[in-house]
């Protein structure tokens, strides 16, 4: 990669070292990757190919690119990735927010689209509460993550993304598994995307989740004592009429529909995603 400095032969020659490394998608990766550390647009990259790279520059994009190789994800490499519109800050302590979790915001936003309070549960980057409380203008919003290292990448992200009209209440260190939590108010709209991938699943997960991604919010070991748990401590901390929302492992959702009908739910539902996998579960108390 150091023969020739102009930025298009460098770019070539990176999105080919990434196929030979077995990379999906190299060429979108390489793009992404000299995008983000030239802080160019990807358009950018090809309307000004004759353009110089320096040695720092090359020695920047070389370790990305090594890193890329070994699997790590892209928004661990880039610090940051998009959801519903907004850049989020990622780190290793956090998991990368997906796009079927969009789809879990789009469908509350029409079921709840003015909250007075919403908490997020297992919060992790923050996105889920972040967007919805930016989308809705909720004027207050909790966000729990038993991950202290978690909270603290949460709240660099309502630093960058929320104004002065939300009211934050973080809860440092908050376990939902942990009976008698108690928020400093109810909740109208109490949403949770808990780790949830079956314990004998773990082991083929795709490298770049399995080895890059917390365990933490990833596995749920004993997945019914998790979302009962989860189930009792919603149903303790949700105002009347209010709206749990979670996503959950697809082949689970009867049963996790059923523990929350036996919490005292009064109508739950089973919804899919956009790939018509049964994902979250809607329920109003």
């Amino acid at each position: 990669m150091s023969a020739d400095n102009r930025l298009i032969d460098i770019l070539r020659k990176a999105e080919d070292f990434l196929a030979k490394k077995g990379i999906p998608s190299a060429r979108l990766e390489a793009q992404l990757i000299f995008a983000h550390f030239l802080d160019l647009k990807r358009i950018e990259l090809f309307t000004q190919p004759d353009r110089p790279l320096i040695a720092r520059e090359l020695e920047t994009l070389r370790t990305a690119l090594v890193q890329k190789s070994q699997g790590v994800p892209t928004a661990q490499i880039l610090g940051s990735k998009d959801f519903y519109g907004r850049t989020f800050k990622v780190t290793a302590d956090v998991l990368i927010p997906r796009p079927e979790t969009e789809e879990l915001v789009e469908q509350v936003l029409k079921e709840q689209p003015r909250p007075k309070h919403i908490a997020d549960a297992g919060t992790g980057t923050g996105c889920i509460g972040i967007t919805l409380a930016i989308e809705t203008q909720a004027p207050a919003l909790t966000l729990m993550d038993i991950s202290a290292a978690a909270l603290r990448i949460a709240e660099e992200n309502v630093r960058a993304l929320l104004d002065e009209s939300v009211t934050v209440m973080t809860a440092i260190e908050a376990d939902f598994l942990t009976a008698g939590l108690r928020l400093k108010e109810p909740a109208d709209l109490f949403i949770s995307n808990p780790p949830y991938v079956l314990s004998q699943e773990y082991a083929d997960l795709d490298r770049t989740v399995r080895d890059y991604e917390p365990r933490l919010a990833l596995v749920a070991d004993d997945f019914e004592h998790l979302h009962k748990r989860l189930i009792t401590c919603v149903m303790e901390n949700l105002t009347p009429n209010g709206l749990f929302a979670l996503e959950t492992h697809p082949a689970k959702t009867s049963e996790v529909a059923q523990w929350a009908r036996e919490a005292g739910f009064t109508r739950v539902e089973i919804r899919n995603d956009l790939a018509a996998r049964p994902h979250f579960i809607f329920a109003w108390k």
